[in-house]
């Protein structure tokens, strides 16, 4: 559910949410939950369930919504990837997922409720998703599992070691209170298992396992029972062995001393990420309110013995782990803070800015403009009159750097680029989109900036020099690059070539090449 629509019948508080808190939570357009994480192609994705609007008490959850960053500050809402009445033939309910990379594949896990966990796959993470089986992989039917309440929450883990890889998949929560987790050997083909699913020893269990690996040691974190605290375990094998000293990783989300989840359910993933350890939660800390819920992100540190430090809850978030290119295209989804938008498929492809009203906005963290920006585009349609995106730094009333007119395009979906000028624009600096125009006077599919010296080829900030092969001669004219990402320009500004990162091209030797870092 968007946070906009709600506002209508929940008063001012929400509106203003999004200009009240800093980077965590990490998606505020949408109440999301039960975050998954897994890294795929040097992006961290966190796959979420939805909190729906619902007129009566309780979660309706019916949709799954993805987000993305590559530094951990600004995130891409992929929007609902996954719809459970529309993507399946069988289930009616998409509780708290788990997805994981293997094999160049995207594997999704989710629970029908409480009765059974079915098992989706993609070749991106944004989908589209396929229903591998048509049912549970497995069900309360399976051995040893008849006696747990709630059939939910699963866990995909893949334990990588020299002998290969082998993954896990746990389920469990609700009564017995502790113990009340299977675990069992998934098949190669990520849509079977092998084995008798094995009860766990988890201490004071009530819902939500999950499984991670740190220096040849195995962790398992979950919410308590009573407190909802996060407790973890700790092994030297996944399926046995946890023993009975908990201890706390996460208690029940604390920001400046106040519950920021209203001593409500808890659920986590850890990763890591570019050499950090990150803890994803959800909270409660922009509708405290009991069903609605958002997702937040924050360091975890190891002692020296392996047991964890406690997590410490902030507004802040990580910090950002690299800046962004504004020279590359920037899908108008891609958001640090924002107020007000909401987000929708788009018939170009990918996710577009929607319902957007007077005022409203978007902002990105850490831009890097180099020596300065000349240009800016913005990829707009507008079914009514149109009107204005001003870019400013570090607020929506901050410094104003351009306003780029948007004329009615007539139609929702049917698109057309508008430049304007930029001044002023140079070095790392954090900016604000802000969307002006009467009812809603447009949407948005992406943004662009465009360098003043554009002349030579413009590389992602703080990247790799390219490798070069062959030695081009009169015999063999072309010398092939493996560069980082980069766009490149003639002297009016305009683009006459791109390549994303990694990307081998071949090159005439008369090309020079200038690596801006």
């Amino acid at each position: 559910m968007f946070i906009k629509r709600i506002v209508a019948g929940s008063g001012i508080l929400l509106m203003l949410s999004s200009m009240l808190f800093a980077d965590n939570p990490i998606i505020s357009q949408r109440y999301t939950a039960d975050p998954n994480a897994f890294v795929f192609k040097d992006r961290v994705y966190v796959v979420c369930s939805s909190d729906e609007d619902n007129p009566n008490s309780g979660y309706n959850l019916l949709n799954y919504t993805i987000i993305s960053s590559d530094d951990m500050v600004n995130w891409t809402d992929h929007n609902l990837v996954f719809k459970v009445k529309s993507n399946t033939t069988w289930a009616g309910q998409a509780y708290a997922p788990t997805a994981i990379a293997r094999n160049g594949k995207v594997y999704l896990y989710f629970p029908n409720g409480t009765s059974g966990i079915g098992v989706l796959s993609a070749d991106q993470p944004e989908g589209p998703y396929k229903d591998m089986l048509g049912k549970p992989i497995i069900d309360p039917k399976a051995p040893n599992c008849s006696d747990i309440e709630w059939f939910f929450d699963p866990c995909i883990f893949v334990d990588s070691t020299a002998s290969g890889s082998q993954a896990y998949l746990l389920v469990g929560g609700g009564k017995p209170y502790g113990n009340n987790f299977i675990i069992v050997k998934v098949n190669d083909d990520m849509k079977s298992y092998s084995g008798t699913p094995q009860r766990l020893t988890t201490p004071n269990s009530f819902e939500g396992p999950f499984l991670h690996k740190y220096n040849n040691k195995y962790y398992l974190s979950y919410p308590t029972n009573g407190s909802s605290n996060i407790d973890y375990i700790m092994s030297d094998n996944p399926m046995s062995g946890w023993g009975s000293q908990a201890r706390t990783a996460l208690p029940n989300p604390t920001l400046n001393g106040q519950n920021i989840n209203r001593g409500n359910n808890s659920h986590t993933s850890i990763i890591e990420f570019k050499g950090k350890w990150y803890m994803f939660y959800h909270d409660r800390r922009i509708s405290n309110a009991d069903y609605k819920r958002n997702v937040s992100v924050d360091y975890l540190y190891y002692n020296s013995d392996g047991t964890i430090k406690t997590v410490v809850v902030t507004s802040e978030g990580p910090a950002q782990i690299k800046s962004l290119n504004p020279y590359d295209t920037i899908q108008a989804e891609t958001i640090w803070k924002q107020q007000g938008i909401e987000t929708d498929f788009c018939n170009e492809g990918g996710v577009m800015l929607t319902n957007i009203s007077q005022g409203d906005y978007t902002s990105l963290k850490g831009v890097d403009f180099g020596t300065g920006a000349k240009t800016f585009e913005v990829r707009a349609a507008s079914g009514s009159n149109g009107g204005t995106v001003e870019v400013r730094l570090d607020s929506p009333t901050g410094t104003l750097v351009a306003t780029c007119t948007i004329a009615g395009t007539n139609g929702w979906q049917t698109w057309k680029t508008s430049t304007c000028d930029v001044t002023n624009l140079t070095g790392v600096k954090n900016i604000y989109f802000v969307y002006k125009g009467s009812n809603e006077p447009y949407r948005l599919n992406w943004f662009r900036f465009t360098p003043t010296d554009p002349v030579g080829v413009h590389a992602s900030p703080k990247a790799a020099a390219p490798t070069l092969y062959q030695k081009p001669s009169v015999v063999n004219p072309l010398i092939t690059a493996q560069t980082p990402g980069r766009t490149t320009f003639d002297l009016s500004g305009k683009v006459i070539e791109r390549n994303t990162a990694g990307k081998p091209v071949q090159l005439a030797p008369s090309v020079q090449m200038r690596i801006v870092k």
